[in-house]
C-alpha cells in the first residue's frame, strides 16, 4: 500500500478531530490554527435547519454534513467505498488513504463515514500485530469523529468487539488524545463472537444432502465448532484450525410392525489421527445434532469429504 511522505500514514487516522470542524490536526495546520483547537462536534446528528448543527455545518435531508469539502477526496472517498463493499480491502485502504490527504490539503473536515468507513475496512485485514494497531488507529479516529448511533460506527463497535480478547485496552479509546498502542494488555479466551467458521462440502444429489447442508451451516452447529475450536485455542493459542472429516451417512432399517422406520446414522471420521484438538472435538459433537430427530423416508448411504475452517476474525 501507498504511504505519503507528506503526513506519516499513521498520523492521517490519529487525532484528526483536533481543529473544531473535525479536520485534521498535524505537520500541516497552521499553529493558529492549532490554538483555536477545541472539542468538535462531530457531523451527523438530526436537524430540522442550520441552526440545529455545529459551527461550520449545514442541515442536509434532516441530517448535520459539513459546509466545505474537497471534491477531489469525495471522489477518492466514494472509490473506497465501493471497493470495501466489493471486498477489495487494500484497494479501500489506498483510496481512504488519498482521501484523507486531500481534505488534509484542502484544510477542511474528514466527514464521519470517511474515517469509519477505513477503519471497517481496516478491521478486515489479517490479525498480525501491526495490521491489528492499524485498525485499532482507524477505529479510534472513527470514534472521535462520529456520534453515537451512527450506523457506520455501530459496524465499526461490532468488528472492533472482536478483537478485544487479543489484549485490546479499551481504556484507550477514552483517552483525551489517541493512543500510540491500542494492543497493550495480556490477550484472553476468545469468544464465540470472535470465531468465523467456513463448511466446505462439495455438491451432491443424494437423498439427506440439502438437510445435511442446512444443520452444518445452522446456529447449533456453528455454536459447537466455535466452542471447539475457543477449546483448542486454550491449548495452542493457534489464530486458526483447520478440520478435514470424512462425513458418512446411512440409514438403519427398524421394522415397526405395521411399518417401517429407516433410522439415520450419522459418523464424522477425521482424516488423521489426531485424538485432541479441534477436529476430533468437532467429530465427536457434532455427529449427534446432525443425526438427532432426522427423518428420510428411505433407505440412503453416502460419504463425502467435509472441510471445516475456523479462524479468529
Amino acid at each position: 500500500m501507498r504511504s505519503f511522505d507528506r503526513l506519516p500514514f499513521a498520523l492521517l487516522f490519529a487525532g484528526v478531530c483536533s481543529l473544531s470542524a473535525c479536520s485534521l490536526g498535524g505537520e500541516g495546520v497552521s499553529a493558529q490554527l492549532e490554538s483555536e483547537a477545541e472539542s468538535p462536534t462531530p457531523a451527523g446528528a438530526s436537524c430540522t435547519a442550520n441552526a440545529d448543527c455545529g459551527e461550520g455545518q449545514r442541515c442536509v435531508d434532516e441530517t448535520c454534513r459539513y459546509g466545505r469539502t474537497s471534491g477531489a477526496a469525495e471522489v477518492l472517498a466514494s472509490a473506497g467505498h465501493a471497493q470495501r463493499e466489493a471486498g477489495d480491502v487494500d484497494g479501500a485502504l489506498s483510496s481512504y488513504e488519498q482521501a484523507v490527504e486531500s481534505y488534509r490539503r484542502a484544510q477542511v473536515p474528514v466527514p464521519p463515514e470517511v474515517l469509519c468507513g477505513a477503519a471497517l475496512a481496516a478491521l478486515r485485514t489479517p490479525g498480525e500485530a501491526e495490521l491489528r494497531e492499524r485498525a485499532a488507529r482507524r477505529a479510534d479516529a472513527c470514534f472521535r469523529c462520529s456520534l453515537p448511533g451512527d450506523p457506520l460506527r455501530a459496524e465499526v463497535l461490532r468488528a472492533l468487539g472482536r478483537r478485544r480478547y487479543d489484549g485490546l485496552a479499551l481504556a484507550a479509546f477514552d483517552a483525551t488524545t489517541p493512543a500510540e498502542r491500542f494492543f497493550t494488555e495480556q490477550p484472553s479466551r476468545p469468544t464465540s463472537d470472535a470465531v468465523g467458521i467456513m463448511v466446505d462440502l462439495p455438491e451432491s444429489d443424494a437423498r439427506g444432502y440439502d438437510v445435511m447442508v442446512g444443520r452444518l451451516r445452522g446456529d447449533e452447529a456453528t455454536a459447537i465448532m466455535a466452542d471447539c475450536f475457543i477449546q483448542d485455542w486454550e491449548l495452542n493459542h493457534e489464530r486458526a484450525a483447520p478440520a478435514s472429516l470424512l462425513l458418512k451417512m446411512s440409514t438403519r432399517l427398524r421394522d415397526m410392525g405395521s411399518y417401517a422406520v429407516y433410522e439415520p446414522k450419522v459418523e464424522l471420521v477425521v482424516d488423521g489421527v489426531e485424538v485432541e484438538g479441534f477436529a476430533p472435538c468437532v467429530a465427536g459433537a457434532l455427529a449427534p445434532v446432525l443425526e438427532d430427530g432426522l427423518r428420510l423416508g428411505r433407505s440412503a448411504t453416502w460419504q463425502l469429504p467435509l472441510r471445516i475452517s475456523a479462524g479468529l476474525e
